[in-house]
């Protein structure tokens, strides 16, 4: 294991604490998070309620309704699809329009990309369920063989085990000054992979109250693993350079030197207005289990929190004016549970009674049944005549009761109303009602009803919100790393609007380069609903347009047939518009052809004069489309000149990016050297020590051996002089 500084060792218990009361301070919405999970997807009945219908005999049974208006709200969100807006910030207009739909395009390919599993539809059921979610970013290589990375965002695997600075105040918690997620592992894998001290002094108990660094689990022990990601700031002097890139005053020093080694014949970019001071944030990261910090804290390239919290509907709660503030994360769910209790209740009191409905058909005495005839009174399927005895042994003195039907107790309706009300119950209290009703159903389009549909619960937009929220912290962050990873000549998967799938080749001449400045960029998501049903409106809107513009249908019929057949979603769509083109062509040759028929027609008819002045027009025609043409070349090469110079400009800006990545990465390697340097002056100071100890214990040792063995000689020597 690396040797870590003191300094940072020093900092364990430190840390330790925070997350422990982080841990403590959220503990109550990640115990509520698991309630609701287990109250939607494995039973509605807690073991309170089994235990009292095992005690009264009646049957467990449950109508869980729950999951069905989740699933709704799911398949709701499946066929949405987040609109992301890129744009410069103000006083950055020379940035390129082709890397802002770039940028769009690969945000929507992260987003949909294979590895993530459908990630955003999972963090959408944590919101309505569990009421919050956890989302990371990170960076991957793009395989096992290749030396690019990719940027990445997944679902984290437990959201409850994650937490957040509880001094944070936005939603997405990226204000708070730490974020932290655990890893259960077991102890013998703990120790083969970072030693017996990452284990030392643990203990393992199975109790659970509180906050425990260890415990034991099925007769295995537990360890918990912490990366923990703390902001660190520190203070700089920055300056606007003459291209426009702001720098620290440090860094510029450093450009101007490398620039000079470099041999670049551009001028370097020249600092421009008054320096001033601004705080640095940089995110570094401790890797550590409850017993020691696992190896040196690692100063990484993201400047913001690596862990984004999605929050779904919460609230800040005080039980007083001197109570401290908390934030409960509310489920979808959170006030019809107990709506759904009472349907639960309702059921199985109903199915109790038809449980225990009597089933017998008749009340007799034993002595008025004839024994020849009980028979019929017990098969009553079978057709008979139902005879009895009238008089005891035939004496007419001692009179039998007849045989009479037995009246069964009918079901209490108020248990059969309350059973179908609570359906009703539950419907308003979650707010969920069909948009289309109150429409006639031969007024309702296609279009409409799916429209109906996913616009049908505003009461879950707050959910909606909560997720967008989210993603829009997830997409800062991404428009922040992808100029610290995207340097060199790659290709980048996107998706265009319209679902299709392909890659955009980036830093290299004609294409776009991703040496922009993450400051001058904002990014914003929205909600919207999905392709499909915008080509669906698109082509009702020009189908109702033809039938109220006969000009508007000859030009769709003519220009637009590529856009119309745009908009359909059929089988062979490919092929059809591959056709339609085809189509168009020949329409187009045929009419040009019925036009050089009618002017040669026309040429026959006239007179000579006349064909002389329409030559000469044609004359002058020539030598006006060669002066414009002669105008057009010298436009594309005042354009190609003015391409030059921003490609030699663009080349500027790749140089001073290599330089500016180049500085970074000798701070950085100088940071590592320092450290290493420290560690090994504390090694050779620990050393020293003991040598020293060592020599001057050797020297007493000698010294007291001279003493002993001159005191020895005096005694000799004055023994002899006696003698």
């Amino acid at each position: 294991m690396a040797v870590i500084a003191r300094k940072h060792t020093t900092q364990l218990d430190k840390i330790k604490q925070s997350v422990e009361q982080a841990y403590t301070y959220f503990r109550p919405n990640y115990e509520r998070f698991h309630q609701f999970m287990r109250f939607v997807y494995k039973s509605t009945l807690t073991e309170d309620d089994i235990a009292v219908l095992t005690t009264l005999g009646r049957p467990q049974i449950e109508f869980n309704m729950m999951e069905a208006y989740i699933s709704r709200l799911r398949g709701e969100f499946s066929r949405m699809e987040p609109g992301f807006v890129v744009r410069a910030q103000d006083g950055f207009d020379d940035i390129d329009p082709q890397l802002l739909s770039l940028l769009e395009a690969h945000f929507r390919a992260i987003l949909n990309d294979s590895d993530n599993d459908g990630f955003s539809y999972d963090v959408y059921t944590d919101l309505l369920v569990g009421g919050f979610s956890v989302v990371e970013v990170y960076t991957d290589y793009i395989s096992s063989m290749s030396m690019d990375q990719k940027i990445c965002a997944n679902r984290v695997f437990d959201p409850t085990l994650c937490g957040f600075d509880p001094l944070a105040r936005k939603s997405h918690k990226g204000d708070g000054g730490y974020c932290f997620q655990l890893f259960p592992k077991e102890r013998e894998e703990v120790e083969k992979e970072y030693g017996s001290d990452a284990v030392k002094g643990l203990k393992y108990a199975r109790s659970f109250s509180g906050f425990n660094w260890s415990y034991r689990s099925a007769k295995r022990d537990i360890v918990l693993m912490c990366q923990y990601d703390k902001k660190d700031y520190k203070k700089e002097k920055i300056t606007k350079l003459s291209n426009g890139r702001v720098v620290s005053v440090k860094h510029y020093e450093q450009l101007l030197e490398m620039w000079n080694q470099a041999g670049y014949i551009e001028q370097p970019p020249i600092p421009i207005g008054k320096m001033r001071e601004t705080m640095i944030e940089k995110i570094t990261r401790y890797t550590f289990s409850g017993a020691e910090l696992i190896d040196t804290p690692v100063e990484t390239s993201f400047s913001m929190l690596p862990l984004i919290f999605f929050d779904g509907n919460s609230a800040i709660l005080r039980d007083n004016n001197d109570s401290t503030a908390e934030q409960m994360t509310r489920p979808y769910i959170y006030n019809v549970r107990d709506a759904q209790r009472l349907k639960n209740y309702a059921g199985q009191s109903l199915a109790n009674e038809l449980e225990n409905t009597v089933e017998h058909k008749f009340i007799a005495s034993v002595e008025s049944i004839p024994e020849d005839y009980i028979d019929a009174y017990i098969d009553v399927q079978k057709p008979g005549t139902l005879l009895y005895n009238a008089f005891y042994e035939g004496n007419p003195d001692v009179q039998l009761p007849p045989p009479r039907e037995v009246v069964r107790t009918p079901i209490p309706p108020q248990i059969s109303e309350t059973f179908q009300m609570s359906d009703n119950l539950i419907q308003g209290i979650l707010g969920s009602y069909d948009a289309a009703l109150g429409i006639q159903n031969n007024e309702l389009s296609g279009v409409a009803i799916m429209q109906g549909a996913m616009h049908s619960n505003a009461a879950a937009m707050p959910y909606t919100v909560g997720f967008m929220k989210g993603w829009n912290r997830v997409c800062q962050q991404l428009l922040d790393l992808i100029p610290k990873y995207y340097v060199t000549p790659r290709s980048i998967p996107i998706v265009e609007p319209d679902g299709k799938r392909s890659y955009q080749t980036i830093n290299k001449p004609g294409n776009p380069y991703m040496n922009y400045d993450s400051m001058s960029l904002d990014v914003k998501v929205e909600a919207g609903v999905n392709f499909a049903v915008q080509k669906q409106i698109s082509l009702e809107t020009i189908i109702q347009l033809m039938q109220t513009s006969e000009s508007f249908a000859n030009f769709i019929n003519t220009k637009g047939l590529g856009i119309l057949l745009d908009n359909i979603d059929i089988r062979g769509i490919e092929g059809l518009r591959q056709a339609a083109g085809q189509y168009m062509e020949e329409v187009a040759q045929q009419q040009a052809q019925a036009q050089q028929m009618a002017m040669q027609q026309a040429q026959q008819q006239i007179d000579p004069k006349q064909v002389m002045m329409l030559q000469a027009q044609a004359e002058i025609m020539k030598v006006q489309q060669k002066r414009e043409a002669s105008e057009r070349q010298a436009q594309v090469d005042l354009t190609k000149i003015s391409t030059d110079d921003a490609v030699k400009n663009k080349q500027a800006d790749i140089d001073f990016l290599k330089v500016m990545a180049d500085i970074q990465g000798a701070s950085v390697d100088q940071a590592l050297r320092q450290e290493k340097l420290d560690a090994e002056n504390a090694r050779t100071a620990v050393s020293m020590a003991v040598d020293v100890s060592k020599h001057h214990h050797e020297v007493e040792h000698k010294d007291r051996e001279h003493e002993l063995r001159e005191k020895e000689i005096k005694n000799a020597t004055s023994k002899g002089e006696e003698g």
